[in-house]
């Protein structure tokens, strides 16, 4: 999501007619999109913030925007004399207007075209949460809850295909939620009218929440031709007492029956998640019920954090942070563990098959890549195949993280 308001502010910058610089010594303007869901990412503003210290000059400017700003806002600009703006996500006019008063328009024109959508482009549909989950603040510092009206989310859709994406991906803090405030149906009937689109190749989304998953879109993925068989899940925890205190609003046996109907569908899915270790009250016992979670369902990709209080939370208001650093770090060096073997066996299963990969660009050493309807990471070996292009890789090599294999004949 952070992603989406950075390209969306980059856009509106190129087609005022700023130039993106290729080093920061050759930049104007230095704008940071901040992230508060962790102290640690919370820490690194901060930090990037004293750093822009010593790059400020005369002509320079220092934008903050993104959810700090709904978290401290004009206090930040007391703490940091040289940021000049704080920006609210999405309320970027003024501070375009504010900047064509700093710069000096007589220099150059505006440029004719405002190019800026990559192979996969990402839009929001949904701002804000109105869950009320108590580790997170996203509800503090997004809002509540507003839904962009579908023909918009299709037109921008649109725009960014005529613009050369092959993929959209489909964002939520809580994606299943979304609700066209026109009248046109929910996330599953988004999904049908985008996948019409002329020229898209895959159709993703996230983040989807456990509580609101509905039937109608896995049947809806598992009967499109263009949407991933790719289901971001967060379970958070497999222990019912943590759930309960975490107001997640679902059991496990929920979590569960919702996994066994996507595999019904799909046995190919590629399921991701999310866990917090650590949080307040979480006992061995508890954390352990977690454990045994991830070893029977098996999930593709586990994101792990560390709990981390977050101020204005109720979790961080009502109970104390009592597991200690040193045990978090342990359970958290555990699981990874764990997943590193699982991730190594859902990866394996694919040598020998055929996957169907879009294309999005070469990495390091020159190689194509992309990834197969799973949202795995695919190597494609001795191929001149463009970005954009989908093609079908015969797998032979399998890592946890990645899979490689050549143009299948």
């Amino acid at each position: 999501m952070n992603l989406a308001d950075s390209e969306g502010l980059s856009r509106q910058l190129l087609a005022a007619g700023y130039l993106e610089a290729p080093d920061m010594e050759q930049a104007d303007i230095a704008i940071l999109n901040t992230c508060v869901v962790r102290q640690a990412s919370e820490d690194k503003v901060y930090s990037k913030l004293h750093e822009l210290r010593g790059w400020k000059g005369p002509g320079r400017t220092i934008a903050l925007t993104g959810c700090l700003v709904g978290k401290e806002g004009d206090e930040l600009k007391q703490r940091f004399p040289h940021l000049d703006a704080v920006v609210p996500i999405g309320e970027y006019g003024s501070f375009l207007t504010e900047l064509g008063t700093r710069y000096d328009w007589t220099l150059g024109e505006p440029l004719p075209v405002a190019g800026r959508t990559g192979i996969s482009h990402y839009v929001n549909v949904i701002q804000g949460c109105d869950h009320n989950c108590t580790f997170c603040i996203v509800p503090r510092v997004r809002g509540r809850e507003v839904h962009v009206p579908l023909r918009q989310v299709l037109e921008e859709c649109g725009r960014a295909v005529a613009d050369g994406a092959r993929e959209v991906v489909l964002l939520g803090q809580n994606v299943d939620d979304y609700r066209d405030p026109e009248g046109s149906g929910g996330l599953a009937a988004l999904v049908r009218e985008v996948e019409k689109l002329e020229g898209l190749r895959r159709v993703r989304f996230m983040t989807s929440h456990p509580q609101d998953l509905e039937t109608e879109l896995l049947e809806v993925m598992a009967a499109s031709t263009k949407v991933a068989h790719e289901l971001q899940l967060p379970v958070q925890s497999g222990d019912d007492s943590v759930l309960k205190r975490m107001a997640r609003g679902y059991q496990v046996r929920h979590y569960r029956a919702i996994v066994e109907k996507a595999r019904r569908l799909m046995p190919d899915l590629g399921l991701y998640t999310d866990v917090i270790v650590g949080f307040p009250g979480e006992t061995e016992e508890m954390f352990l019920n977690t454990r045994r979670l991830l070893e029977e369902i098996e999930f593709d990709v586990v994101h792990l954090a560390q709990y981390s209080p977050r101020p204005g939370t109720f979790a961080a208001g009502r109970w104390p942070d009592d597991v200690s650093a040193d045990e978090k770090r342990r359970r958290i060096n555990e699981l990874l563990a764990l997943q590193r073997q699982i991730a190594g066996r859902r990866t394996a299963r694919w040598v020998g098959r055929t996957a169907e990969v879009l294309v999005e660009g070469t990495d390091g050493l020159g190689r194509p890549y992309g990834r197969n309807r799973q949202g795995k990471r695919v190597i494609v070996k001795q191929s001149r195949v463009q970005p954009g292009e989908m093609v079908q890789v015969l797998i032979e090599e399998a890592t946890p993280g990645q899979l490689a294999g050549r143009m299948a004949a």
